[in-house]
């Protein structure tokens, strides 16, 4: 486990308060092809009784960078409506996880987003989510 995040992230901001601030810290940056990637280091607290990631410590992540991407396309406060997810992967903590957000359309008062997370290569859950989004 390492205690620094990979070359290039840095803090996703406001990720320091309340409960963000437990389960992350989480982090981003943007690839090569200028498409957000995001982060956080699992640990020990991120485990279920079973020994592997909690389901709950991933959605909690993708739940904030579902909304951040959703944040940083209308530039106003959003809320999560819907996370429909799909756990198809597990991973003890201890591993740096991805997440990855697609916003697939956008109206005046709500954004359709897809998103994932993953373990490296290794794909453990997939969401899509609805958000509303608050006038200015």
């Amino acid at each position: 486990m390492t205690s620094s995040p990979p070359q290039r992230f840095e803090p996703l901001p406001s990720s320091t308060e309340g409960f963000i601030d437990h389960n992350g810290p989480y982090y981003w940056r943007r690839d090569e092809g200028s498409v957000p990637e995001y982060g956080f280091q699992s640990d020990s607290r991120h485990a279920n009784p079973n020994g592997f990631l909690h389901g709950g410590a991933v959605l909690s992540f993708l739940d904030t960078i579902l909304g951040f991407a959703v944040f940083k396309e209308t530039q106003r406060k959003c809320a999560t409506v819907t996370l429909d997810s799909r756990f198809v992967g597990n991973v003890a903590p201890g591993e740096w996880i991805t997440g990855r957000t697609v916003v697939k359309r956008l109206t005046r008062t709500f954004a359709f987003v897809d998103g994932e997370a993953l373990a490296g290569e290794k794909l453990l859950v997939t969401t899509a989510a609805v958000f509303r989004i608050f006038d200015a």
